[in-house]
Order: C-alpha cells, then structure tokens, then sequence
C-alpha cells in the first residue's frame, strides 16, 4: 500500500487526536448537578435569641435537589428582612450538611427577626426568630408623675413602673418594690411583678399630711426610679424670723409646722392690702417691724426664739395680731401673726422630742384655733366650767369619730390651766394627747404611734371661723374619753404650771382700708 506525503499527515493527526482521547471517547465526560428543588431550615425549631446581641447559635438551612439529598456548592443569597438587625459573614453558596446563615446580630427592639435565603427561582425561606429581651439594666415610671393632690389622699392617676433590658425592652417577671422617699406617704410595700411589657403598677399611693415634697420609690435588681407629686393647697404662709438667730433645727421645725398647715388649710383667703397707714407690729411683741405695709397672700407670721421670762415658766406666746376687719366680712382670718418662743426653753423641747410638735400647736393658735373663736361666736360658756366650742363642722367631726356622748351639740373646751389655756384649747381631761389640748405630750419609753395627733375636729373647726380645709390631712385619731387609762398610762402632760400665752387679735383693717385696735376681745 502506497502513502502520499500529505495522506501520511493527516493519518498521523488522527491517530494523534484518538491517541488524546478524542471525541470518538466518552469515558471521563464529567456528569451534570442536580437542579436545586427546595429549601429549607435545617432544625426543626430554631432558638429565640437576645435582642440586640449575636445568636450563640446562628440558624441554618439546607438546599436539596428533587431525590431529597442536600446539595453544596449552590449559590445563595441571604439577607436581614424584618427586626433591624445586622448580618455577617453571610455564606455565599452552601456548604456540605447545614450552611449557617452567617453572624446574626438581633435588632435592639425585643419582637421579631427575619433572614430571608434565595435561591435561583425557589421560592424564598424565610428564617424567623425571636428577639426576647435581656437581663434588667434600668427602671424608669412611665406613669404618674408631677401629680397634684391634696394631703393625705392618694393620687389619681396610679404610677406605674417599667423594667427595661439594655436596649429600653421591658422585662417580664421582675419583683418591683415600691416605697415613699419624701413626705411621709403611705404605700404598700408588697412586690409587684412586671408583666409582659415590663410594667408594674404601684399599689395605692397616699400622699403625707403636709404641704411639702413627695415621691415615690420603685425599686428592682439594684435599680431604682422616683416619681414626683406636689400636694395642692392655695393657702400661703409666709413664715419670717425676728429676733436673734435662732438654731438651724428651729427655723426648720417652723418651716415643717407652715407646710402642715398648708396641709389641713387649703383655700385661698381673701388678699389684704394695707395700703393707707403702715402698721406698727411691735404693738403685738414683734420687734423691730414698724412699718408694715404691703399685700398679704394669706397669711404672714413673724417668729422668734428670744428671752421672755427664763426656763421653767412662759415657753411660749402665739396668736393673730392684725385680722381681716369687718369690711371683709365674713372673712376675718389672720393677716399677720407672731410666735414667740422662750430661748432659755428650747433645749429642753429639743431633748424631749416635742420641739416641732409645740410649734405646730402654736401656728394653729396664730390661725385662728382659740384665738378667733369669739371674733366668729363659736364659743360658749367662756370663763367658766362649761366652756364649749359650737362650731357646727368642728361638732360633726367630733361626732363621727365616736365622740357622740362627749360632744352632744358642743365640743368640750378647756377650763383650766389659766388665762393661757383655758377658753382656747379641748379639753384635756377629755381630749388627751391631741395636738390642740392645752398640755403637751411628751414621750415615754415604748411609747409608739402620733404624739400628739392633729384631728379632724382641729381641722373642721377652722372651717367654722372661715376657712376652706381638708379633713384627709388629719392623723388617725380615737378620742380617750375619761375611762383611757391605757392611753394616759403612755403620756406625761406638762400641766404644772401656765406655760403658754395666746395673744388675742390687736389690730384690724377697716372698711376704708386703715388698721385700727380692737377694743373688744
């Protein structure tokens, strides 16, 4: 057989190219992927996290063809759908068994997180978890705060609390225990657990007797929160020294005193203007004031602690000096008062823990408590045994507190004790240890509970001679009666000598608007 050159070529590029394994070869043609048919999570129920912080354990999700059998190598495209939260390190295409969505940081508000996987035309897996809040970090009142109320009565609006994670999540399950920090309050101090939103309700809060700052404490795993609230009351007492200064703890218990009376007085009286001739106070013990003339809202008391008579005798003197005069009738209220307190003495009030107590007492005087009862002819009998207060509020809350046998008609005034106590005060032998008995009560040991209580009856009785009040600022109070050896047992009365002077009202404004004496008391 005879080859040409050229046929002898191309022979050898054929046997070069069957050689090479040409296409006359299928043997190692490589084998096609599956088509990806479904996706889906890789657990059967995927762990809640954190809101706000990485999931310890990332979810993951499998891509199968139709036989079932997992895939790798497929592309994928992962993404944060719902929650805000942030993902990284998202895989790019599957890996052999579970592919992890990749670094899944929630989004800071406690609810839902979604990742949604795509791949080709499948339709979409979407991966959801739960972004449950964290550990309790803060505790703020979303509720009930700068409220007003009157003293001694709860506040309308209940505060409420929220315990909140890291992120302001409110956190369920916590203890929240409420107690009052200013004022002298009443709450109860029972834990309140937070419910699904974090928020615990405070029990009844009832706001303290005086006129002064009040707040409210919720406290929770080491956090605490305050709210606010500010007794109502238009009736101002303008408080002002005379005199030596006086210890830092009287100027004090004067200030407590005038925020008590805030509390049981809260109407406004009628403004006064001494506008013709300025008054000249020294004419009722008040030094070194002698040209009085201004407006008064509602009410001005100058106070002292000053010699009067050394230890042992006088302790105190107190009570109006100008008076609202006719013209402003039926408004005779106090415009101006004094309150004199033996210096020698107040040691002695101090060490037996009856300082504030005497003050209180003497500031009542000043507003009209025995001082004012014949001004308004709310006393009966004066002078005598029988000396009886009339007013009808003053009666009715004598009644209602159980003293319907003690006071039929009247309230039983002091008759003895000299012209400082009697006429002006209850009577102690049936009144005991309230504020406005003649005597004053001092501690004894083991002795617990209001030393001397402020009453309702104190506090009607001012609204007889005029004055708009609030019965809830009165202490809880029983009255003795004569059979109350088991209350007396407990008390010690200074009784044993004339130890207070009322000062009867000097001046008034008349109808054209000057101050005149009184002559008649």
């Amino acid at each position: 057989m005879h080859f040409s050159v050229g046929s002898r070529l191309h022979l050898w590029v054929v046997l070069a190219f069957l050689a090479l394994g040409g296409a006359a070869s299928g043997c190692n043609e490589p084998t096609a992927m599956p088509d990806p048919a479904s996706i889906s999570t890789d657990q059967i129920a995927v762990a809640d996290g954190t809101a706000g912080l990485v999931m310890t354990t990332p979810p993951a999700f499998v891509v199968k063809d139709e036989d079932g059998n997992a895939l790798t190598g497929v592309r994928v495209s992962i993404a944060v759908t719902a929650g805000g939260g942030t993902l990284t390190d998202a895989p790019s295409s599957t890996k052999s068994g579970g592919t992890p969505v990749g670094t899944w940081k929630l989004g800071t508000v406690a609810g839902l997180n979604s990742v949604t996987v795509t791949v080709g035309n499948l339709p979409p897996l979407v991966i959801s978890v739960n972004g449950n809040p964290g550990p309790p970090a803060s505790i703020v009142f979303v509720a009930g705060d700068n409220q007003f109320s009157l003293a001694g009565t709860p506040v309308a609006i209940t505060p409420v609390a929220k315990v909140r994670d890291q992120f302001s999540n409110g956190v369920s399950g916590v203890p929240v225990t409420f107690s009052v920090g200013l004022g002298a309050g009443v709450v109860s101090s029972t834990p309140v657990v937070s419910d699904a939103g974090g928020n615990a309700t405070a029990p009844t809060w009832t706001l303290g007797k005086s006129a002064e700052a009040q707040s409210l404490r919720a406290s929770a795993a080491g956090f605490a929160a305050t709210v606010s609230a500010v007794v109502q009351s238009d009736y101002n007492v303008d408080v002002r020294f005379f005199g030596p200064p006086m210890q830092p703890v009287a100027s004090a218990a004067f200030a407590t005193a005038a925020a008590r009376v805030r509390g049981a007085v809260i109407g406004d009286v009628l403004d006064t203007t001494v506008p013709v001739n300025p008054v000249n106070l020294e004419t009722c013990g008040i030094t070194g004031v002698t040209t009085f003339q201004e407006s008064v809202d509602d009410v001005v008391i100058y106070a002292a602690v000053a010699t009067i008579d050394g230890p042992g005798r006088v302790l105190a003197f107190a009570g109006p000096c100008l008076i609202r005069g006719p013209a402003n009738q039926p408004n005779r209220q106090t415009v101006v008062g004094v309150m004199k307190f033996d210096a020698a003495d107040l040691d002695t009030l101090i060490v037996r823990g009856t300082l504030t107590d005497v003050i209180q007492h003497e500031m009542f005087h000043v507003v009209g408590l025995g001082t004012l009862w014949s001004t308004y002819r709310v006393i009966a009998g004066a002078g005598t045994l029988e000396s009886r207060f009339t007013g009808n509020l003053g009666v009715g809350a004598c009644v209602a507190i159980g003293g319907a046998p003690i006071c039929p008609g009247s309230v039983p005034v002091e008759n003895s004790g000299g012209s400082g106590t009697a006429d002006g005060h209850w009577r102690e032998t049936v009144f005991a240890t309230e504020l406005m008995t003649g005597f004053v009560t001092r501690p004894t040991p083991g002795f617990t509970g209001i030393l001397n209580p402020l009453s309702a009856i104190t506090i009607q009785s001012l609204a007889d001679i005029g004055y708009i009040v609030n019965p809830a600022a009165a202490d809880q109070y029983a009255i003795p009666g004569f059979a109350s050896s088991d209350i007396r047992a407990q008390r010690n009365v200074d009784n044993s000598s004339e130890w207070e002077q009322l000062v009867r009202p000097q001046l008034e404004l008349t109808r054209l608007g000057t101050i005149v004496a009184i002559r008649n008391q």
